[in-house]
């Protein structure tokens, strides 16, 4: 899908990991979740959306891009990626699991 991008108007991208955001025309601005950079984008360049948070694309100037859908992945990143879910789930209940169970007879 393309999109015309003008200053001071930045286009949210959400869920959007592994998509390409592709700049055709101008320069494109782009501030990722977790990333401790900025990147930007001349003419012909792209950018692979690396996570799930949110990721701003904005124009410096006027200018074009186009957002497209997630390159066919190959079977190692499909592994690495259901293995990421898995530890974030396992993180997640380890630490509920870690809380102090509720104590009618202590005091606190």
């Amino acid at each position: 899908m393309e999109y015309q991008l003008t200053p001071n108007r930045p286009l949210r991208l959400e869920q959007a990991e592994g998509q390409t955001v592709q700049c055709i025309e101008g320069t494109a601005w782009i501030t990722a979740y977790g990333q401790h950079t900025d990147f930007m984008l001349r003419s012909g360049q792209q950018f692979v959306v690396p996570n799930d948070g949110l990721t701003l694309v904005e124009a410096v100037g006027d200018g074009r891009i186009r957002v497209g859908e997630p390159a066919e992945q190959s079977r190692m990143q499909q592994l690495l990626r259901q293995a990421h879910i898995r530890l974030v789930q396992a993180r997640d209940h380890t630490r509920h699991s870690l809380q102090p169970a509720p104590c009618d007879d202590c005091i606190y």
